[in-house]
């Protein structure tokens, strides 16, 4: 095993020892999970034979996700989360929207019937990018679930999902982590082969990234569009090889066997509550359709596909299973997919937990006072003089007995005569003034990016720093009393990551300015995608707001 941790090992070794990797269920739950692979493996059959030819980007081959995701909710509402925030690409996602989050199969055909969407002069985008919200009851209590709105680049809404749940995670003083979970689901090509996956994996343990853990699933379904051999798609063994680089867990599971398929959830979910890590559920499974629903896979792959032609779907496995085992009869078992067939063409909701009373979550994320506005509304920026005085006093403040650099010694001096009005106001204090006046008001601050504590042309000196024993002051922070946060974060050397996760930090905090600053302005170039895909489309698409900002100091040296 590839994680050092004695502790850790033993523990996955004797959760999977106990049973010998091979749990029991009662009846009643494994008619529940038959319910639910029917379920996933109706509405695929349905749109296919009603919207013939039409893309979706079908889950067939790897349907045991939807009682995956289903015993995730349920069982991390059952130990005390109480928001979920889920990214996904596009493979399975209609799926997921109607047999997870609740969305309305109604809406969903209309969607596919060229149905007008309400965009409000936007240009709205296609159904499978889209994201959705709402509430489950669970065994703990109610749970928010947010899909998040993705773009067709596969793996960057990885790290946007992490941005936003770091955003509703500050919101907890007390474990934060235990009351809100990432999930971000993969295609296996996509994991091995995007950058901006290690990038994210690599934040995954630092302090200004840190989520405490995020449940990643791979839909292995051993294929990228045409690409299926492993000498052609990756130089690893395993998709999953990458995530060894921060010793999380990698579970390997047959997506055909969905008891296990469960279990592993389960174990999944636990690791991570226990350790703060991330944790990897490796789903195999296959790809029944093409591409896309108009796409013939035997052209490329024609052994493959005289395979997977002639096999049973999971539902079909898993039932005759059950029926063999005496644990449902074939007359409930063909009922169920008939019941479920029904249930869509009624139109309404057919998650069995979803919540329709509204329920608040605790801490909303509420972007109406901001709805309609432009960047060119008024607004009071001012301070006065004595205000001035005061914050330039406490920005030059720093502990007793914390020796300083004598170049910052000589900074903090000059700054004293800003503050008295003898000499002109530079540009790294006029700006450190700006934030001062915003916490002082109640305001929130994060910036982060790389070299951002003393700035890359050291001209912020924000983040202090001991000369003896290394430790930092920060004045930002101790402004006044009730000040708003202030957080700045060096971050690794990352600017595609590190952006898209300010941005999805941004989306979940109206009230926080929060700022990524370039090391140089051509930097940005790496993070390119992030301001395409997002920033600059984001509310046309998809109506989100966000309040992010983007320093790009000048400079061409590096």
């Amino acid at each position: 095993m590839h994680i050092p941790s004695t502790d850790e090992k033993r523990w996955i070794q004797q959760k999977l020892e106990s049973v010998r990797s091979t749990p029991e269920y009662s009846k009643s739950q494994q008619r529940y999970l038959l319910d639910r692979l029917t379920a996933a493996e109706v509405l695929e059959r349905y749109l296919h034979t009603k919207y013939v030819g039409q893309k979706r980007f079908s889950l067939e081959g790897a349907e045991s996700l939807i009682p995956m995701l289903d015993e995730l909710i349920q069982s991390a509402g059952s130990k005390g989360i109480s928001e979920i925030v889920l990214g996904m690409a596009h493979r399975g996602r209609l799926n997921v929207l109607v047999n997870i989050l609740g969305k309305s199969p109604a809406l969903l055909f209309q969607e596919f019937e060229g149905g007008v969407m309400n965009n409000e002069g936007r240009t709205g985008d296609v159904k499978y990018h889209m994201g959705f919200s709402s509430n489950m009851n669970t065994p703990g209590g109610p749970v928010h679930l947010a899909m998040a709105f993705n773009p067709s680049h596969l793996e960057i809404v990885g790290p946007v999902v992490e941005g936003a749940v770091r955003a509703r995670q500050d919101h907890w003083e007390d474990n934060p982590g235990n009351q809100v979970l990432p999930v971000v689901m993969h295609g296996d090509a996509a994991f091995a082969g995007q950058g901006v996956v290690m990038e994210t994996l690599n934040m995954s343990n630092t302090r200004g990234f840190k989520t405490r853990g995020t449940v990643h699933i791979i839909i292995n379904n051993q294929i990228g569009f045409t690409t299926s051999f492993k000498r052609d798609a990756r130089s690893t063994s395993y998709c999953t090889d990458v995530v060894k680089m921060v010793e999380a867990p990698i579970f390997h599971v047959n997506g055909d066997d969905p008891e296990a398929v469960v279990f592993i959830t389960q174990l999944a979910l636990e690791y991570r509550m226990k350790f703060a890590k991330d944790a990897v559920i490796d789903l195999v499974c296959y790809r029944r359709q093409g591409h896309n629903e108009a796409d013939e896979p035997a052209v490329t792959q024609p052994d493959m596909y005289t395979k997977i032609r002639n096999l049973p779907t999971t539902r079909e496995k898993y039932a005759r299973q059950l029926i063999e085992s005496h644990s449902i009869t074939k007359s409930k078992a063909d009922e169920m997919k008939s019941m479920s067939k029904q249930r869509l063409e009624k139109g309404d909701p057919v998650v069995p937990h979803a919540l329709d009373d509204g329920a608040q979550k605790p801490h909303p994320v509420d972007w109406l006072k901001f709805a309609g506005k432009t960047w060119e509304a008024p607004a009071k920026t001012s301070i006065s003089q004595q205000q001035f005085k005061q914050l330039g006093e406490k920005l030059n403040e720093s502990p007793d007995d914390f020796p300083l650099h004598p170049r910052v010694i000589k900074l903090m001096e000059t700054r004293r005569q800003m503050t008295a009005g003898k000499q002109p106001l530079d540009w790294g204090f006029a700006e450190l003034m700006a934030y001062a006046s915003l916490v002082s008001e109640g305001h929130s601050v994060r910036l982060s990016g790389q070299d951002s504590g003393r700035g890359t042309f050291a001209h912020r000196h924000a983040v202090l720093h001991e000369q003896v024993n290394d430790k930092c002051y920060v004045p930002l922070k101790h402004i006044a009393p009730d000040q708003g946060r202030f957080v700045i974060v060096d971050s690794l050397l990352s600017e595609e990551a590190v952006l898209a996760f300010e941005y999805g930090y941004a989306t979940t905090e109206p009230n926080t300015l929060v700022i990524w600053e370039a090391q140089f302005g051509d930097f940005a170039n790496g993070a390119q995608v992030v301001i395409d895909q997002f920033i600059s489309s984001g509310e046309q698409k998809w109506g989100r707001l966000s309040g992010l900002t983007m320093l790009l100091p000048h400079g061409f040296e590096g």
